[in-house]
């Protein structure tokens, strides 16, 4: 029992590590375009949304596995976690504005991404190639 818990722990932890570097590195890659490319604040606010979907979807993805187990919950928790996160940084870091109804509705939106995201990972099974 205790192993099992500290194993979906681990899978928690991974999948949020995973998301935040993805995050990161898409960021980079979003700033340089921001400076050389010159895009509007629209182009930045869906990039931006764009980033947070994929980055779930990693993590996701990184913390159920293919053919894993408990594929709704875990992406749930997941997602949910990250976002959280990256909330509580960007408040922490000075953000402008908080809206409480925003925020709260945006942290469903992505654990309902992850939840969807784990229940597909969990149901793909693995490739005859990789079971060799």
């Amino acid at each position: 029992m205790a192993r099992a818990r500290s194993a979906v722990i681990a899978a928690i932890v991974r999948g949020i590590l995973i998301a935040a570097l993805a995050t990161l590195g898409m960021m980079v890659l979003v700033g340089v375009a921001v400076v050389y490319l010159g895009m509007s604040d629209q182009a930045i606010a869906v990039a931006n949304q764009i980033i947070k979907l994929v980055s779930i979807v990693l993590g996701v993805r990184f913390a159920v596995g293919i053919g894993g187990e408990k594929g709704f919950h875990l992406g749930f928790v997941v997602a949910s976690a990250y976002m959280l996160l990256g909330y509580f940084l960007y408040l922490k870091l000075g953000g402008a504005e908080f809206n409480a109804v925003s925020m709260m509705g945006e942290i469903l939106l992505g654990g309902a991404a992850g939840a969807a995201a784990g229940a597909v990972f969990a149901n793909l099974r693995t490739s005859r190639r990789s079971a060799r």
